[in-house]
């Protein structure tokens, strides 16, 4: 039989501290946004992408006025478009990179009114394969020009462990 358990005694003197490891590295933060505002949108033509805030890494760049250059990893993707239409209309907006076009990561919008306005947002994960860099543009897609077209596009590179 065991009996009743007695007090806690003192806490003993605290330890001396251990050997600290070899410091980590800083890991920047590498990110761009681009815009279009206030544009004609024609059919089956690439939207266009003007650097709001460029990346001075230069893992996202212009490679023309509509088209990006991502160097290889992971990257954030978030954009949203918006239009008017004078007569009734749809828009599709699809995103292409790594040699393809993305019809899942798109935004689609009909209207069915003359005036109306479309829009829509996409956000998802991109992955540029090593060794070489892929383009990254939008295409919008419609049987009529869209008005006062809007782009906001930001690219944020992630810092993935491997």
């Amino acid at each position: 039989m065991t009996g009743p358990t007695g007090p806690t005694g003192p806490a003993g003197a605290v330890g001396q501290q251990g050997p600290r490891g070899i410091p980590g590295e800083t890991i920047e933060n590498v990110f761009a946004s681009f815009l279009d505002f206030s544009d004609v949108w024609e059919p089956q033509s690439e939207l266009p992408l003007v650097p709001s805030v460029p990346d001075p890494s230069g893992a996202i760049t212009n490679s023309s006025l509509t088209r990006l250059t991502l160097e290889p990893g992971y990257y954030l993707i978030a954009y949203s478009v918006s239009a008017l239409f004078r007569t009734a209309s749809y828009m599709q907006v699809t995103p292409s990179y790594n040699g393809a076009a993305h019809l899942e990561t798109g935004v689609y919008f009909a209207v069915n009114a003359d005036g109306a306005s479309a829009s829509g947002s996409s956000h998802f994960i991109l992955y540029v394969p090593d060794p070489d860099p892929t383009e990254f543009f939008l295409t919008y897609s419609s049987p009529t020009n869209a008005i006062d077209g809007n782009v906001s596009l930001t690219v944020l590179k992630l810092n993935r462990l491997p």
